[in-house]
């Protein structure tokens, strides 16, 4: 296929390009918002000689129109996280797809990776569909299973997730090719379920409310890139980035900072204790947690 337009911000879209490329599909631009912290990935298309257009808003009229005189087959959303509104979506011929992390339609909404995760599935699923008015609520044109185990971080899932998703964007257009269609499973509405975009705000771990296995998957969820999950110590925002469950039970008050046989910190939570292996105190990066106190 000739006359594709890219929406990216990041990796995401950088590895669909690459095998857009690879596989010798025209790409007529590619589209990153306009503010600098995307400049680095303004310099990976430049290396990859791809075309870029910047906008502070992709909506606009003035966006449109120019967009509009690319006469764009197919646009492809890889992480670009604005929601288009329908005279945009109207101006490629074959519409538009959306890479999307999560199973749906049970997970359409915000921060799908890390919700699965923090939601306890046993696998996450990424799935790419065909864009209509509303929120992630288009045909599913592709979608594929990624194994969630106790170890897995979000930065895993973020790793896997690229890898996979541009040859699924390979395989829809190469059913395009044959066929002549871009379509796919129509979601059932019955068990649509909306998640929010996560902030840090969001990061706080309770430890009186939650269970180990709770605890833990929140700490894996929004680890490295993301801020951490956080909790206070002395009135000090503690970030944690890493835990484990230990090899024996220890209990105890739900907050509790423990060191047992020269190891620790442990953290008791509301049923049991799980193993920081790592964390950072903001502002004090040589402090460490002391036993006897608690992370609330």
């Amino acid at each position: 296929m000739q006359d594709i337009i890219v929406f990216l911000n990041g990796t995401r879209g950088i590895e669909v390009i690459k095998k857009l490329k690879e596989f010798g599909h025209g790409i007529l631009t590619s589209v990153i918002p306009l503010t600098k912290k995307y400049d680095l990935v303004h310099r990976e298309l430049k290396n990859l000689d791809i075309n870029c257009l910047r906008f502070n808003n992709v909506n606009d009229e003035d966006s449109i129109s120019h967009l509009k005189t690319y006469n764009a087959k197919l646009f492809i959303i890889a992480g670009y996280s604005t929601i288009f509104k329908k005279e945009l979506l109207n101006i490629p011929q074959e519409g538009t797809i959306n890479l999307h992390a999560g199973r749906l339609p049970e997970y359409r909404g915000g921060s799908p990776l890390n919700w699965q995760i923090i939601n306890g599935e046993t696998k996450a699923v990424i799935s790419v569909i065909k864009v209509e008015e509303g929120i992630d609520v288009g045909q599913v044109l592709q979608d594929q299973n990624i194994l969630i185990n106790t170890s897995s971080t979000i930065r895993d899932l973020h790793d896997q997730a690229n890898k996979l998703f541009p040859q699924l964007v390979i395989n829809i257009i190469d059913k395009f090719d044959k066929t002549g269609k871009i379509s796919g499973r129509i979601q059932n509405e019955k068990n649509a379920v909306y998640w929010h975009q996560r902030s840090d705000d969001d990061g706080h771990i309770n430890f009186k409310k939650l269970e180990v296995n709770q605890a833990n998957r929140l700490v894996r969820a929004l680890t490295k890139p993301y801020p951490g999950a956080w909790a206070f110590f002395e009135k000090k925002k503690v970030r944690i980035f890493s835990t484990e469950f230990p090899r024996f039970d220890l209990r105890g008050v739900p907050g509790r900072i423990c060191y047992f046989q020269n190891q620790g910190p442990y953290i008791i939570c509301k049923d049991k204790a799980l193993l920081i292996k790592e964390y950072l105190i903001e502002n004090y990066p040589d402090m460490k947690l002391k036993h006897g106190k608690n992370l609330i």
